[in-house]
């Protein structure tokens, strides 16, 4: 019989407002909700989160600005899965190689994520050190979430590189390229509107 994987929604709450429902196996969410929030542009760093509390259905975030929701740069509805306005590219920013990511060291990560029925990633290092890896249901899930994790470490993205096993669509890339990721390797296949997405921010793809 083939195994199912648990899937339960969990509820963004950003200063009493319901704000995103995201479909997830996560076993906790936080990192997913902070890489949320903060690919939605709704935070910038962990700074500018005052509390956070979470259950198994919903994580409520309080922010410093009381008004945080209702000043980002990108519009957050609620909603099943999510709605939200997309951002063309050319808002998206550019992406900088501040320190060379050998083919090696991309090599070597790629063994370190492991397979998954659904979708793994890893972030590491630009020298190849492992970080965080995840696993989810989604592309976007394992982005937010490794994203999430390097946000509570104060770990700098821009000094990292990504790995997905898995298909890679627009939305996975948009994060990726919010978080100023400069190398992305993805074991699977790649929309044209994410490769579109990667080569005029200067992501490198491989």
């Amino acid at each position: 019989m083939t195994e199912f994987y648990e899937e339960k929604p969990v509820q963004i709450v950003v200063n009493g407002r319901a704000a995103i429902t995201l479909m997830t196996h996560a076993k906790d969410p936080r990192a997913l909700v902070f890489g949320a929030l903060f690919t939605e542009r709704v935070v910038e760093n962990m700074a500018d989160i005052e509390s956070v509390v979470a259950d198994e259905t919903q994580v409520s975030v309080v922010t410093k600005n009381p008004y945080t929701i209702l000043l980002s740069r990108k519009t957050v509805l609620a909603g099943c899965g999510g709605a939200s306005s997309f951002l063309d590219s050319g808002k998206l920013g550019a992406v900088a190689e501040k320190t060379p990511v050998s083919d090696a060291a991309v090599s070597s990560a790629k063994e370190a994520v492991p397979d998954s029925a659904w979708f793994s990633g890893g972030l590491f290092l630009s020298d190849g050190t492992l970080l965080y890896l995840a696993e989810d249901i989604s592309s976007q899930n394992v982005l937010d979430q490794l994203i999430g994790s390097a946000l509570r470490d104060s770990v700098d993205t821009a000094e990292t590189f990504a790995v997905l096993k898995g298909n890679c669509v627009v939305e996975t890339m948009r994060k990726a390229v919010i978080a100023k990721i400069p190398v992305f390797a993805v074991c699977g296949a790649v929309t044209a509107a994410a490769k579109k997405t990667a080569d005029e921010a200067g992501l490198r793809l491989v």
